[in-house]
């Protein structure tokens, strides 16, 4: 019986003691709970805290006019399109005033496209980038204007500029009282020498080509010639400056002897299909043998010469003689003499003559 008693003893000892340290682990369990939970309240304090303060950073920030990441593009999106609208309303109104004063569709387009020549063409538009590899002629839109003699003159800044105003003739102006020119305010002539036919491709002298240099010079006015040129090859631009050397011979040409490379407007021209290549070729033979002459070379064109006919850049070492009319001068580039008219009137000729501007020293 006692032993009995012993082993029961024995088992509720066992007993209580397992009770003890399941009551002291879940204790420790409890307690490393709460610690824990504790822990994490602090966390979350602390993060609310450093919450509230960006927040009111931010609020700060943006009562000072400064915005986030996320505004800042947002409002930098809305000022680009509510800038691109701006812009599409200017462009719209400016070519609606272009159109309006009569300036023409190709003026208009023009204005779109700054960095660019535009160029119309059999009823297409081309376009060429203005290159920087190329001397620009640095005159400003309102260098130049028309006096009330229908003159072009300078009215820029620069004080140690000086210009001549001068005229282009051939038989086409019959004959000319070139006293009375002279007495007109011109400086200097560009006469035609000659000519090749567009078809045929015969050489011809100019009609007036005696007269008008003979009494050009007579009177003081300083003379250069152009050939209006429809050389296929160089051997045909051999022949021409060859004619124009032999014409001049005689002569006190102190202006530039030039080549006039445009396109005839047929399509039966003995030079419509020449390609860029060729026209360059022709208008470098006939520059090269006129500075080995000792006369100044040059080459006449309008803007299409020098973009679709030529490459202004392979040209760029002759003297540059552009047909352009109306102000201001549509073309980038560095020129020596600007015709800007084909109506002028001047004393001493009857009916209209090509006006012109030399910005060169000759």
């Amino acid at each position: 019986m006692s032993n009995v008693s012993l082993e029961s003893r024995e088992r509720r000892g066992v007993r209580n003691t397992h009770n003890i340290i399941s009551i002291i682990f879940l204790s420790l369990v409890a307690l490393l709970a709460l610690s824990f939970s504790v822990v994490l309240l602090i966390r979350n304090a602390t993060i609310q805290r450093e919450e509230d303060a960006v927040k009111s950073e931010l609020e700060a920030i943006t009562a000072e006019g400064h915005y986030t990441t996320a505004e800042t593009e947002k409002m930098v999106e809305e000022a680009k399109n509510l800038g691109a609208e701006e812009e599409a309303r200017t462009i719209r109104k400016s070519i609606q005033e272009k159109l309006e004063n009569g300036d023409g569709t190709t003026s208009a387009i023009r204005s779109l496209f700054p960095d660019q020549m535009v160029v119309a063409s059999s009823g297409r538009y081309y376009f060429f980038p203005i290159l920087d590899s190329i001397e620009k002629h640095g005159f400003s839109a309102d260098d130049f204007e028309i006096n009330d003699r229908g003159l072009l003159e300078y009215k820029g800044s620069d004080t140690s500029f000086s210009f001549k105003s001068g005229i282009d003739v051939s038989r086409f102006q019959g004959e000319i009282d070139w006293e009375k020119v002279k007495n007109a305010g011109v400086d200097f002539a560009i006469i035609r020498a000659g000519l090749r036919g567009t078809t045929e491709g015969k050489l011809l002298v100019d009609d007036y080509f005696e007269y008008n240099i003979k009494n050009a010079t007579e009177n003081g006015i300083e003379v250069g010639v152009y050939f209006y040129s429809q050389a296929v090859n160089a051997e045909e631009a051999k022949e021409e400056v060859q004619m124009v050397l032999d014409l001049i011979e005689p002569y006190k040409v102190t202006f530039p002897v030039v080549i006039d490379i445009e396109s005839a407007d047929s399509d039966s021209a003995r030079t419509v299909d020449m390609t860029s290549d060729q026209y360059e070729l022709v208008a470098k033979t006939f520059c090269d043998t006129v500075r080995q002459a000792g006369y100044e070379p040059m080459i006449y064109g309008n803007v299409k010469s020098f973009t679709l006919l030529m490459d202004a850049a392979d040209v760029d070492e002759y003297g540059i003689w552009i047909a352009y009319y109306g102000t201001p001068l549509y073309y980038p580039y560095h020129f020596d003499i600007w015709q800007y008219s084909s109506t002028g009137q001047i004393d001493g000729i009857d009916g209209n003559v090509d006006l012109n501007i030399c910005v060169t020293d000759y």
